[in-house]
């Protein structure tokens, strides 16, 4: 499936946008050699909402009723110049520990090992200011080395009292020097700067998630 007329989602025109492929491991990896950005978080954080919306689409990534239910990598190719990933989300609780180590390897292969990946955006939950499960996720990752931009998700959730309290809670406790950017897929806001930064690393920018490497525990 495809976009059949552009559309414009903050600030940036998509005039394609497909599924490819799936992929359970390296070796299933899309052939075509273009520069890949991945969108990371806990299940339930809205990942495959915000793909939807960013790619200007209601239905291209499978929302699921079921938190945790997706198991393989899949790929989308925007534009047809680079691919958005869509990964299994972390920590959910219904999934055997077996599964769920399983996937993390396969996550952790993959970040360490794709060549054509230029980086991570990794959501959380605006409305828990970052739990002890996505300050362990976002250390492992820049353990890598891959760039990782930390992306309040769900901004319509919560009032502005509680966004200021929980952008502070969030910058402090994954070791952000900034507030993250905040995005509601529902009201479509925040998707102007965040196709930036995902524009920026296609072209060989670093993600401007600028940390201090110390997240708090």
């Amino acid at each position: 499936m495809s976009n059949t007329a552009p559309v414009t989602v903050g600030g940036y025109t998509i005039t394609s946008a497909e599924f490819v492929k799936s992929a359970v491991s390296l070796k299933g990896l899309p052939e075509e050699r273009l520069p890949q950005v991945a969108f990371l978080g806990r299940s339930n954080v809205g990942k495959s909402s915000l793909l939807n919306t960013l790619m200007g689409q209601k239905k291209l990534v499978k929302v699921s009723a079921t938190p945790g239910k997706t198991r393989e990598i899949n790929f989308f190719k925007v534009n047809k110049q680079f691919f958005l990933v869509d990964l299994p989300g972390v920590g959910f609780a219904k999934v055997s520990n077996s599964k769920r180590d399983e996937m993390g390897d396969f996550i952790r292969e993959y970040v360490e090992k794709c060549k054509d990946l230029r980086g991570l955006v990794y959501l959380v939950d605006i409305r828990h200011g970052g739990t002890p499960i996505d300050i362990e996720t976002v250390e492992s990752i820049r353990a890598t080395g891959c760039p990782v931009l930390v992306v309040a998700s769900k901004r319509d959730k919560v009032n502005q009292s509680e966004l200021a309290k929980n952008l502070k809670l969030i910058q402090a406790r994954l070791g952000l020097e900034t507030k993250p950017l905040c995005v509601s897929s529902l009201k479509k806001t925040g998707l102007e700067p965040l196709w930036q930064e995902i524009l920026d690393a296609i072209n060989g920018k670093e993600l401007v998630g600028k940390n201090d490497g110390t997240a708090s525990k």
